[in-house]
């Protein structure tokens, strides 16, 4: 499950010439796997799986982080501003990330329900419990004045 999709990517991660040599498949597997990164530091704070739509700020995060992660396998030159703004986006985000890790930064998301901390009860047939006492299977109920007698 990815937080972003290809379309998000072309429209904020890396200008359209950064990685002309790189596919669609490469790209959505750096997608699924800042994705993943980014479930990390939300589950910190949120119950998971959370539910679209996803957090714009966390849409750009995830961007960011896979736009670094494609840059640094097709090669990164520190001398270049452009990779430089590339890696300040990344570092940006990991920092966003924690601070919502930390519950110093808030998304807007649709948590999954946390599991029950109720018990699961279900029933056989009816066991004879029954206000009515002329029905057959209704307990037996004593005029001793006694607990369970006749």
């Amino acid at each position: 499950m990815s937080y972003a999709t290809i379309a998000d990517f072309q429209r904020i991660g890396l200008p359209g010439g950064a990685l002309e040599s790189i596919s669609f498949e490469s790209i959505q597997g750096e997608l699924d796997a800042a994705s993943d990164e980014a479930g990390t530091y939300v589950g910190c704070k949120y119950t998971m799986p959370i539910s679209a739509p996803y957090d714009r700020t966390l849409v750009r995060a995830v961007c960011c982080i896979a736009g670094w992660n494609l840059m640094a396998f097709r090669g990164f030159n520190p001398e270049n501003a452009g990779d430089q703004v590339v890696r300040q986006r990344w570092t940006d985000s990991i920092k966003w990330l924690e601070r919502v890790a930390n519950g110093q930064a808030r998304m807007q998301v649709i948590e999954a329900s946390p599991p029950s901390l109720q018990p699961d009860l279900s029933t056989n047939a009816m066991r004879g419990y029954s206000p009515d006492p002329n029905v057959t299977n209704a307990p037996i109920v004593g005029t001793s004045g006694g607990g369970w007698g006749v």
